[in-house]
Formats: C-alpha cells, structure tokens, sequence
C-alpha cells in the first residue's frame, strides 16, 4: 500500500468550485506604479475593456484577426433616432456574441439565481429604458448631442453575475 490516509467520517471531506479568473492585458501600455510592469486588467474589468474594443474596432483592425470588431463608427453619423439606435443595438449585440465567449445575453436560471448575484448600480426608475432583470444591449439616442447612450446587460458565462455597462458613444469631428 502506498501510504494513503482515508479517514472514516465522510463530513471530513469539503467539495468547492473555484470561479474562473479572466486577465487581459491594458491597451493602454502604461506602466503599474506598484510593479512597474504592465497593467492587468481582471474578471469584470477585463471583460468591460475587451467588450468596448469590440465595438471600437472595425473588422480587419485587431492584427491576424481580421473578424473581431464591428461597423458602429459607421453609424454615428446617421442621425441619432430610433431607427439608428436600433441598428446599433444589433451591430454591438452580433459583435460580442460573436467575439467575445465570456459574455451571455441568457438569463441564468430561476434555481441559480440568488439576490447576490446580481452587481447592479441602480435600482428600477421611472422611464429607464429596460427592467432591471432584461440582458440585453439597449441604445439611447442623444438627439441634442448627435450621440448614443449604449448600456451593455451582459451574464458571465458560467456564472450567475449580471454586470452592466455604460457608455456615450459621439461622432469625432
């Protein structure tokens, strides 16, 4: 026999799961101050960044991946209506259902869902744009501005966190 210690009692024994960490490295380039090597973006954070480069991006300009990115620069010069807000909606939700595998638009399941599974800065208001429970990709257009407001409801795959995203998107002129 090799050695083995088994104990007897069974309630010795504890199963845990350990969540996914994602890291991705910051675009920007700029030295840590604590490490001075470059800055490491983790779990949310990595997947907000790389959520919003999809939508910056246009196809073919990510280097030997000429697929990953989406055409929503185009319509920022369109006027900022429903019909527009519309096609931005569907542009950013192909790009990241199709780029990005970290995110899910799917609600999690009734039985996996718990009150500290959701991460959400504000609660329910009067004319907001969607419910607190939809996932989703919702676009407000800023007519005085000429820009959108894009709010990104996304799960974590394989989680039951819900994390929202916010972001003003203008024409450069």
């Amino acid at each position: 026999m090799l050695g083995y210690h088994v104990p007897r009692d069974d309630s010795t024994f504890q199963l845990s799961k350990k969540d996914k960490t994602y890291i991705d490295l910051s675009l920007a380039f700029v030295p840590s101050a604590i490490t001075n090597d470059l800055t490491v973006l983790v779990d949310i954070r990595a997947i907000n960044n790389a959520i919003k480069n999809i939508i910056m991006f246009m196809p073919g300009e990510v280097p030997f991946n000429r697929n990953i990115g989406s055409v929503v620069n185009s319509y920022l010069f369109d006027m900022p209506d429903e019909a527009t807000a519309s096609g931005i909606s569907d542009e950013i939700r192909r790009a990241i259902l199709f780029c990005e595998p970290r995110v899910s638009f799917r609600p999690p399941n009734p039985e996996e869902l718990t009150g500290a599974a959701y991460m959400n800065d504000s609660p329910r208001v009067a004319g907001e744009l969607f419910n607190q429970d939809d996932l989703g990709v919702f676009v407000n257009p800023l007519i005085e501005s000429g820009g959108f407001e894009v709010t990104v409801k996304y799960r974590i795959t394989g989680t039951n966190q819900i994390v929202r995203v916010q972001e003003i998107l203008t024409p450069t002129r």
